[in-house]
């Protein structure tokens, strides 16, 4: 009885937890991001309608300069059609108190996003500022989840 009570309680969590999938995992080595060198990564869909939740990881050196950071997510359709939507990410307050100390930061950049058509998009992201390099970056990183 206990080993039943244990396996559908496993099953339970195994089943309510959402599954990420990775699309962009791109580290700077020389922790520089240079325009206009769009970051790009693929998913395939199998079905029309996809429905997912798009989430940004950046991690930031101490030196990164700015409180913010513009970036262009650009989304590639399979019949090659792209649309790009500009998006700011804000890492500190007006008075320069870091959001986050370790200066890792995840958030969702759109939800419920459906994906019109079966096969393959291609998903990218660029700085988008006043000038060619951004210092400061270590990594930058896109992850989808399925809408709830």
């Amino acid at each position: 009885m206990a080993v039943r009570i244990l396996a559908l309680a496993f099953l339970t969590c195994w089943g309510c937890e959402q599954f990420s999938e990775e699309v962009i995992d791109r580290k700077f080595p020389e922790k520089v991001w240079i325009y206009p060198d769009t970051v790009w990564g693929e998913v395939r869909f199998s079905t029309a309608g996809a429905c997912r939740q798009i989430e940004m990881y950046l991690e930031l050196e101490e030196t990164y300069p700015w409180r913010n950071l513009y970036v262009l997510l650009w989304v590639q359709q399979p019949d090659g059609f792209r649309q790009a939507s500009r998006i700011e990410l804000v890492f500190s307050d007006s008075l320069g108190n870091w959001y986050r100390r370790d200066r890792r930061f995840r958030t969702f950049i759109a939800r419920n996003v459906s994906f019109a058509s079966a096969g393959i998009y291609r998903i990218g992201i660029l700085p988008y500022i006043r000038q060619d390099t951004v210092r400061g970056i270590r990594r930058v990183g896109l992850y989808l989840y399925p809408c709830l």
